[in-house]
Formats: C-alpha cells, structure tokens, sequence
C-alpha cells in the first residue's frame, strides 16, 4: 500500500464508528465481493495455461476460491449482526460476536504471499500472471488494512 493510501486510511481512526462502518462496507466488503471471484477465476487461468511451470501458483484458484465463501460469511456476520448492535450504540453481549470476528481474521494473507512467491510473478511471466500478482498483492493489502481498522480501530470502541 502506498504512503498516500495509508495516510488516506488512517484518517479513518478519527471517524465516527458509523461512519467507519460504512467506510469497511464500502472500501473492503463490496471490493472483496467483486475482486475475489475475479482472481479466483484469473489464477485458474493461470494454473491451467501454466501448471507445469514449476514456478507456477498451483493451488492458488483454490485458495481464493476458499477465501470468497470464507469472507461471504464473515461479512455476513459482521453486516446481519455486529454491525447493526454497533450502530446502536453497543450491547452487553457484543464481546462475543467480537471475538468471532477477531478469531475469522486469520492467516490467508501469509498463505497468498507463500503461493505467489510474495506476489511476484517471474521475468517473462504473461500478462494474466503478472495482473493476478498486482491483484494478489492488492488483495493482501486491503486485507491487512481491513483487518486493522476492525481488530485496532473499530472493535475496542465496543470492548473488543
């Protein structure tokens, strides 16, 4: 992520949750719903025109096949149940959708990273390659930064 983005995120500490739940809605939840089957698709093209490159990342249309279904449902979670008790200010028993959450925020980035090489595709690579690694790097980024905001910004205002 550049310089300028972070700094563009990190104004976002200051917000308001409601205006910072909207923010994860609009910046990650919806971006996630529409990158997510692209690369999945991408990196199956990839792996399929490519597989016996050894360098190739096999095994990467599957994980962000998996991903998709995994971050359906947790947005799911966070949109149908710890969103609405944030913007309603809170409830006594939101630690525990809370922690869910902060349990689901798991390893996906590191295996990204491991599967692309760091997201890096190699001298030569075709122009599909080199879009999914761009995409791959992207994706982990917004990642972490979506993580950050909920994990270090939004969930402890709730205790979390």
């Amino acid at each position: 992520m550049s310089a300028t983005a972070k700094a563009e995120e990190a104004r976002w500490d200051d917000a308001d949750s409601a205006a910072l739940i909207d923010r994860i809605l609009a910046r990650y939840h919806e971006v996630h719903r529409k990158e997510l089957p692209m690369l999945a698709s991408l990196a199956a093209k990839v792996e399929r025109v490519h597989g016996d490159d050894p360098r190739a990342p096999l095994g990467l249309a599957g994980l962000l096949s998996h991903m998709e279904e995994e971050l359906s449902e947790h947005m799911a979670k966070e949109e149908e149940i710890l969103f609405p008790l944030m913007r309603r200010g809170g409830h006594p028993m939101i630690g525990h959708p809370i922690a869910v959450m902060r349990d689901e925020h798991d390893g996906h980035v590191a295996e990204l990273a491991r599967l692309t090489r760091d997201h890096s595709a190699p001298e030569g690579a075709c122009g599909s390659w080199r879009r999914l690694c761009e995409g791959t790097r992207k994706l982990a980024e917004d990642l972490a930064e979506h993580m950050r905001l909920e994990n270090a910004v939004l969930f402890p205002r709730f205790g979390g």
